[in-house]
């Protein structure tokens, strides 16, 4: 929904209105809504659902009769409801009748997932749905995407009267979670480790893996992306550069959802060999960069994520709080060792925060993106980092000479094509020597 709003309701549209009356249909606030999504001057907003509730406006007396005129609402929404309508397309020709002729309706339902009545369950659905209830109503569908993440593969749809152009590129960019300038803490938490700087372990592995494409979330001033002597692509929706890129960097002013959403990087395109994850310091915003360069990458590209070590619980907060942070990406190590076990996990004891190898991808694996909703709401839940996560326990010395290894077989497996099979016993006999 948020992605919605940021195409279509902004710009010369909002403009040419003195107000916009939002309405979201099956909008009562069971695990959450919309309206923080359309805040703003001029913006009224109305939820109108079959009993009374939180964020209840209008309780309906016939599920398929909305009570307003015809063309009288500048945007209709409904998210999570149109799977729990028995006549779905009722409902749908209602929401375009009180549209105006150039409004919208963001419609949002599940193409997958399992039961869950509300009172009922009766559908899921697929884009030829959407588009089959543009033409039943005599309307256009502007055009639908499916969400990759499960259980419920969300299917998106937007819909107008009019005729309407697919906007170009999105460009919606986060806003920094916290400022920069947060006030220190007191030396124990800002308290910092690690045997060798990470950016020098980068170096390193640039030069045994020689990638023929580097690709990296989180520029910032620009000094990691500066380290690759062969093509590279940046993603960073505020970086602070502090000089010009080399020639053989592409800087993309993106959020990372938005570049993959955008489909930068699509099956057809190069695929990178080495990936380096410092984006947003929070288990989600991490967890979807990590799906999006695994699915995108091959059998032997390698992914480093960077802030798996806070030194102190204040440093993982979720909401910055010191100025050394790294939020709460140290749950990723224990997700993907979960959820993941066919990956080979590496942590290594760099300064300031540590580094997290994975070696072993599978594009093709679904595991993370049919648990993604699940696996989300366990792990965002608040939590202080273990002891063996502040004291580096199993953490491998940057210098260790296995690490050179591994890159070295990455780097050959790549050359021979060989099989993820024979990529991983490699790998794995590789880890097992002792130090």
């Amino acid at each position: 929904m948020e992605r919605c709003h940021a195409r279509y309701v902004t710009g010369a549209w909002t403009q040419a209105r003195d107000g916009i009356t939002v309405l979201d249909v099956g909008g009562a606030d069971v695990n959450g809504g919309y309206r923080p999504i359309f805040q703003g001057p001029g913006v009224r907003y109305l939820t109108a659902d079959l009993s009374a509730g939180d964020g209840v406006d209008v309780v309906l007396d016939d599920p398929y009769r909305l009570p307003f005129d015809d063309g009288s609402l500048d945007i209709v929404v409904s998210g999570q409801m149109l799977e729990h309508c028995e006549f779905f397309w009722l409902s749908f020709a209602e929401m375009m009748r009180v549209l105006k002729p150039d409004g919208f309706l963001f419609l949002i339902a599940p193409s997958a997932g399992p039961i869950h009545r509300y009172p009922v369950d009766c559908y899921r659905f697929y884009p030829d749905a959407y588009r089959a209830l543009a033409r039943h109503s005599g309307c256009h569908m502007i055009e639908s995407w499916l969400d990759e993440r499960g259980p419920w593969r969300d299917l998106v749809g937007v819909f107008s009267h009019a005729q309407v152009a697919v906007p170009e590129d999105p460009t919606r960019t986060r806003q920094p979670i916290a400022p920069i300038d947060v006030a220190a803490g007191s030396a124990e938490q800002e308290a910092v480790s690690g045997r060798i700087h990470y950016r020098d372990t980068l170096t390193a592995l640039h030069e045994r893996l020689a990638p023929r494409r580097y690709l990296e979330i989180g520029v910032r001033r620009g000094g990691s992306l500066a380290l690759a002597r062969c093509e590279a692509i940046g993603i960073d929706p505020q970086p602070e550069l502090d000089s010009p890129l080399p020639a053989n960097a592409t800087l993309h002013e993106l959020a990372s959802d938005d570049y993959f959403a955008a489909d930068a990087l699509s099956a057809s395109a190069p695929r990178p060999d080495f990936a380096f994850i410092d984006g947003m310091h929070l288990f989600e915003f991490v967890l979807r960069d990590f799906m999006n360069v695994e699915r995108r990458a091959h059998p032997g590209a390698l992914i480093v994520i960077d802030d798996i070590f806070p030194s102190h619980p204040l440093q993982a907060s979720r909401e910055r709080r010191t100025r050394v942070w790294t939020g709460d990406v140290w749950k990723l190590h224990a997700c993907l060792a979960e959820f993941r076990k066919d990956l080979l996990l590496i942590p290594l004891d760099t300064a300031p925060t540590g580094l997290l190898l994975v070696a072993g991808l599978d594009p093709g694996n679904r595991v993370l993106w049919d648990r993604y909703n699940p696996i989300v709401r366990r792990f965002t839940a608040p939590a202080d980092p273990p002891p063996e996560v502040l004291g580096r326990d199993e953490a491998w010395a940057p210098d260790d000479p296995r690490v050179g290894s591994i890159a070295d077989a990455l780097r050959e497996t790549r050359a021979s094509g060989a099989s993820r099979t024979d990529i991983l016993r490699r790998l794995r006999a590789i880890a097992s020597r002792p130090e």
